[in-house]
């Protein structure tokens, strides 16, 4: 077996991923865009000790759960790895990857996924590198995703999980850097000036864009055509990042047009959202997921309850409204001042911001006051280990663990296992809908509390 071999397959099953699996030489090889029950042509991609990666280059014989030919699925995938399943085998998908990886001795209940409504153009915030094409003294403008392992950018004009004002958004830019001839940067020569869109939307169809350069460059004529064209274009920022990184914003953020903030509703509570602020991407899907959150909480009016992780504070002042205290603790400390003014702007009491390292901070409050739960929802890496450490030696009575990377979850719920937590349920939710990425709610009880 050699790299580009192709061989005639069939299909056995999905891995975790939506990924299809077969055999070869005693391999395991995974197949991307093939699906379970298919016969494929295969060509293989890369090759290790005990498995092999491959892609489908031609569908023999189709699944019928198959929504995309391969040709439309290559076109129009970007990070959209499960485009091609009907969303019910989606669904099935994602349940199996939780099921997978959740490895426990604890007699814990997984529910059913949370299913989204609409799993099409749902995101409320994209980031999208720019690129230019140069061939025989002709310059093209690309915009899309990057390709899988390599920043090599796959053009898209249309990305179905980015709502249509985005992408039109997108359109107008390209146009405008094609028209003015403002240079795109490239990383390798680490020259030239255009890097990156962000642009974020809200349930009130406030849009905000974020022009990522290497130098404090004139964008007021881009601007005067943005505003002009998207009246729901709210607030316009330029990000200045000189720096070769894959770190796409800086700090430096500079206020072009409109508002500093957008507006957003979480579940009848009302958020400024600065380019940095935390998020969900799925707006909808959010307010499933922290309703779920709560009900496993099953919160109450005497509770004292820490968010750990807590950003501009939109699941802990929606916890407020349910118990006696809750204590947001974030380190950034721009998110604690955005998390105070959505406080005031909420009209709320019993919510107290605190800035620092959650690991510190938690053993201040446990050492004044009895704390009956803790929420976290840490970034896809996980927790820190002397963050769990603190809630482990805190003896916490309750955790609500909320994460995005469902091996990440795994990991830290086998460590509070091993330190006196019990797994009571878990249920996924379709937060990323045509992606392999899985959101998850668990909940933990510490043994033997009476609670």
């Amino acid at each position: 077996m050699k790299l580009n071999d192709e061989y005639k397959v069939m299909i056995e099953s999905f891995d975790m991923n939506g990924l299809g699996v077969c055999h070869l030489d005693n391999k395991v090889v995974f197949v991307e865009n093939a699906m379970e029950g298919e016969e494929a042509i295969i060509k293989i991609t890369s090759i290790h000790s005990k498995y092999v990666f491959s892609k489908a280059i031609e569908i023999l014989k189709k699944s019928p759960h198959r929504i995309l030919d391969l040709e439309e699925t290559n076109k129009l995938s970007g990070e959209a790895d499960l485009i091609h399943v009907d969303y019910e085998t989606e669904l099935k998908i994602k349940e199996n990857k939780v099921k997978t990886t959740i490895k426990t001795d604890s007699n814990y209940k997984i529910n059913p996924i949370i299913k989204s409504d609409n799993p099409y153009n749902y995101r409320n915030k994209v980031m999208v590198p720019f690129g230019e094409i140069k061939e025989d003294d002709e310059r093209e403008v690309v915009y899309g995703f990057y390709a899988k392992k390599s920043h090599n950018i796959i053009p898209i004009e249309n990305d179905i999980l980015t709502n249509e004002t985005s992408s039109q958004i997108l359109y107008l830019i390209q146009r405008y850097l094609m028209l003015f001839n403002v240079s795109i940067y490239d990383e390798t020569k680490q020259k030239g000036i255009f890097r990156e869109v962000m642009i974020r939307n809200t349930i009130n169809n406030d849009f905000m864009v974020v022009l990522v350069t290497t130098v404090n460059h004139d964008f007021q004529r881009l601007v005067e055509m943005l505003t002009s064209e998207f009246k729901e274009i709210k607030s316009i920022y330029l990000n200045i990042n000189s720096k070769n990184t894959n770190v796409v914003l800086s700090d430096d953020f500079r206020l072009l047009y409109g508002s500093p903030t957008i507006k957003e509703n979480i579940l009848g509570l009302d958020f400024e959202v600065y380019p940095a602020s935390f998020m969900q991407v799925n707006h909808n899907q959010c307010e499933k997921l922290y309703e779920e959150a709560f009900r496993m909480a099953d919160l109450k009016k005497d509770m004292n309850v820490i968010d750990a992780y807590c950003g501009m504070g939109s699941i802990t002042l929606n916890i407020a409204k349910k118990v006696k205290h809750v204590y947001g603790i974030e380190i950034v400390p721009d998110a604690i001042k955005n998390a105070n003014n959505n406080k005031i702007i909420n009209n709320i009491s019993n919510a107290t911001f605190i800035c620092g390292a959650c690991e510190d901070e938690i053993k201040k409050l446990v050492n004044k006051e009895k704390i009956d739960l803790i929420f976290f929802d840490p970034p896809r890496k996980g927790c820190a280990k002397e963050f769990l450490d603190t809630v482990i030696s805190m003896k916490i009575p309750k955790i609500i663990y909320i994460s995005c990377g469902i091996s990440t979850a795994a990991r830290d719920i086998k460590i509070l296992e091993e330190n006196g937590y019990e797994l009571k349920e878990i249920t996924p939710c379709d937060l990323f809908s045509k992606t392999s990425h899985c959101e998850t709610i668990s909940l933990l009880n510490l043994k033997n509390d009476r609670k």
